[in-house]
């Protein structure tokens, strides 16, 4: 079971740490993990925690590594029970202390700790030896490549039959090293690459607590008969208690509630009398909160936290929660504490290799995305180091998280057992969390293209989800994309970029839209070679995940003349039908769409990705083009024509009527009147205005509506590009939001 860490005093062992390679696996046979110092030949240095891939003389390893270190138990912690807490490790994890075998871990991301306190010697150094194996899954590849491409056969298009180790992206994804060839495994994510830590308890300690916050509901008797919030807020903990004393206590449990990032002098207290049993004891505390201060997204209220401190015996520890209630209904809408919210989103991984994610990585990213407007985010299909959603419930971002199954799982008992017990972590792990919204069990459990697919939606599927609605049974979980009101957009990637979107199905929650293209030249040339930059050699851009068919058949990118060319073309692509894409899905916002989330925040490592940035924070131009229309007031063009095409020229016959709606979206709740509306038309490049209009009219909070329609005759006497810009102020002067449309006269 997943153990809180808390505020527990604690020694860090993190630092410099020996290891040793088990190509041959006979660390087991030659018994490394009787050693009592790794002086022995063979054995190096390194530093903890990190991942193997990014050390020079290890790099992209599959297998085992053993890992050593000493330590000695601190003063301050010599009357404690002793537990080694590993924050994270990838992936099959043995670990021995002076010799004695303490067990093994599987997962990537799930933390796990034994206790150490009778094997550990309180006045000498003691030892800890790490096995860690992360080596390639068995699955077997084939190829799935039909389409005419120039790549060689082990670097088209391949598919897994199915993978049985539970990684998620960190093992199958579409942008990783190896993207979608015969080596679609490689970037191995293995290495102690979380924290890890020396923890002391007393011998009666709080080994987890489970939180569940409601608003308050009262029916009014005396009025209408209708059920209506009370202004409090009902806050249950769930207290899972270990008696290490061997005999039954009786004792208290306290629970104090004090606001945490807000201004209330107001203090909740509650206690109740308990006998704890020896071994593990769960205990329910409950308070009501008088005139609670609710979660909010930034853009919607303030992310009011409060702080709760239990008390067991003498032990105490603090953590942070919210009160909110996050719903859906039948039509895939989303309410927030009752209001209906529309979710501007954004899929994010800090890294493929999560030693890189830290603070300050998060920071920087999420204070930009502020900047975009963006309120939710979507975590998937991995999970991020605690701290993620710590900095995101303080923040305002609210989270839609996907567990760790990517493409092409097996359907085995075995698989679904295994990946069972780790659902059930992450949703111990995370469901404390304040900004935690909603859940999927899987990625895209749909998408093989062999014949005969493994039947994870309603087996493995349907397992997962019964295993997390165990642990949160409030919150809404998802099985997988493609059902449920859930849809990929990817016009000009994942679907043909002359698709006719009017004739598409449209589904509420849009959990990824995008496109593909190339870093720039000075991301680009830190990870291919010189020798294979231009002409491209297809097979190394291929790996390092440029998509043939993507960007010369779906997308219809040019080539050009130089290498500098063909990147400005992938981005301008990429620009525009980004853009386009953003403007008509929230020119239908609630009919029917309710979220939509960008596939990437940046690329997980170095790639050809669809991140705004690259792995190295460099910017592709899409980000500026994003950044522009997803403001919380939104003015957008909906030009009329049919086959209705995304991300292309706008052309129109010289002497012909171009037409074009004007929407405004409002997603503020609150009214803004008498917004100034105007839209002109020029030359591109010229600041002669040939057609042009100003309005004034009120913008309706929370809404999408049809301003005007401009109606124009291209002129016969000009070959070359119009421009229609476009902005919206309010009644102070001040800019809400501008936009433009290009549109190409032609003979």
């Amino acid at each position: 079971m997943f153990r809180g860490v808390y505020n527990r005093k604690f020694e860090d062992l993190n630092g410099i740490w020996k290891y040793r390679l088990d190509q041959n696996d006979m660390g087991y046979r030659q018994s490394w993990y009787l050693e009592k110092e790794a002086s022995a030949p063979g054995w190096k240095k390194i530093k903890v925690p990190h991942n193997w891939y990014l050390e020079e003389e290890i790099g992209d390893y599959f297998g085992t590594i053993w890992y050593t270190r000493t330590f000695t138990v601190p003063e301050y912690m010599q009357n404690d029970r002793l537990f080694l807490y590993f924050e994270g490790v990838d992936y099959i994890t043995d670990v021995w202390v002076n010799g004695e075998y303490l067990g093994q871990n599987e997962g990537i991301f799930n933390s796990f700790e034994f206790e150490i306190t009778h094997l550990v010697d309180i006045n000498k150094e003691n030892t800890i030896i790490v096995r860690d194996s992360a080596p390639k899954d068995l699955t077997e590849y084939v190829e799935a490549d039909h389409d005419e491409t120039p790549m060689s056969e082990k670097y088209k298009f391949h598919q897994s039959i199915g993978i049985t180790q539970i990684k998620g992206h960190m093992i199958e994804a579409m942008h990783r090293p190896g993207s979608m060839t015969s080596f679609r495994q490689d970037g191995n994510s293995g290495g102690i690459w979380g924290d890890v830590k020396l923890i002391g308890r007393p011998a009666v300690h709080i080994q987890y607590v489970k939180s569940f916050t409601k608003i308050g509901y009262k029916k009014d008797w005396l009025g209408d008969k209708q059920d209506k919030p009370d202004g409090t807020g009902l806050a249950a903990f769930d207290v899972f208690i270990n008696n290490g004393t061997g005999r039954a206590i009786r004792t208290e449990i306290k629970l104090s509630v004090t606001a945490y990032n807000f201004e209330d002098d107001t203090v909740t207290n509650i206690s109740r009398e308990v006998v704890l049993q020896p071994g593990d004891n769960v205990c329910k505390i409950t308070v009501t909160i008088p005139q609670v201060k609710l979660w909010w997204t930034w853009d919607h209220g303030f992310p009011h936290l409060y702080t709760a401190a239990l008390f067991a015996d003498g032990d105490q520890i603090e953590m942070n929660f919210g009160v909110k209630e996050i719903t859906t209904d039948e039509a895939g809408q989303w309410y927030l504490n009752g209001r209906h919210i529309f979710l501007r989103g954004m899929r994010y991984i800090s890294s493929l290799w999560m030693s890189e994610a830290n603070e300050t990585m998060w920071e920087a990213d999420f204070r930009k995305m502020l900047d975009m407007d963006i309120n939710a985010i979507r975590i998937g299909s991995h999970v991020e180091r605690d701290g993620l959603y710590t900095m995101c419930d303080e923040m305002g971002l609210l989270m839609w998280q996907v567990f760790p199954l990517h493409y092409c799982i097996s359907d085995s008992d075995d698989v679904i057992n295994r990946a069972s017990d780790m659902i059930r972590d992450m949703g111990m792990m995370l469901t404390n969390h304040a900004c935690m919204g909603m859940w999927s069990v899987y990625k895209e459990p749909e998408i093989y293209q062999l014949p005969d697919k493994p039947n994870v939606y309603f087996k493995l599927c349907e397992i997962l989800k019964e295993t997390l609605g165990s642990v949160d049974p409030i919150r809404w979980i998802h099985k997988g994309d493609y059902r449920e009101g859930v849809q990929n957009i990817m016009i000009g990637s994942c679907q043909d970029g002359d698709m006719d979107v009017h004739k598409a199905l449209i589904q509420p929650n849009i959990v990824e839209f995008g496109a593909d293209s190339v870093p720039c030249l000075k991301s680009l040339q830190k990870f291919i070679p010189e020798d294979k930059l231009w002409p491209p050699h297809w097979d190394t851009w291929q790996y390092w995940g440029l998509f043939y068919y993507n960007q010369f058949r779906r997308a219809k990118v040019e080539m050009g003349n130089s290498l500098e060319e063909f990147i400005h073309n992938t981005q301008e692509y990429e620009a525009l039908v980004v853009k386009e894409q953003i403007e008509f899905l929230r020119q239908r916002k609630y009919q029917p769409v309710a979220s939509m989330f960008l596939y990437y925040w940046s690329d997980a490592c170095p790639i050809m990705g669809s991140g705004l940035l690259d792995y190295y924070r460099e910017p592709y131009e899409v980000y500026d083009a994003m950044k522009a229309v997803y403001t919380q007031v939104l003015i957008s063009l909906e030009w009329e024509a049919e086959p209705h095409i995304l991300g292309r020229q706008k052309k129109y016959a010289r002497g012909s009527k171009f037409t074009g709606k004007v929407w405004v979206n409002n997603d503020h709740f609150h009214d803004i009147e008498k917004a100034q509306i105007h839209w002109e038309i020029h030359r591109e490049g010229q600041k002669c205005i040939v057609a042009e209009k100003t309005f004034y009219s009120d913008l309706e909070q929370d809404s999408a509506t049809v301003k005007d329609t401009i109606s124009w005759i291209i002129p016969e006497d000009y070959v070359g590009n119009y421009v229609v810009d476009m902005f919206v102020k309010d009644e102070d002067g001040r800019i809400l939001s501008t936009n433009y449309c290009v549109l190409k006269a032609c003979i």
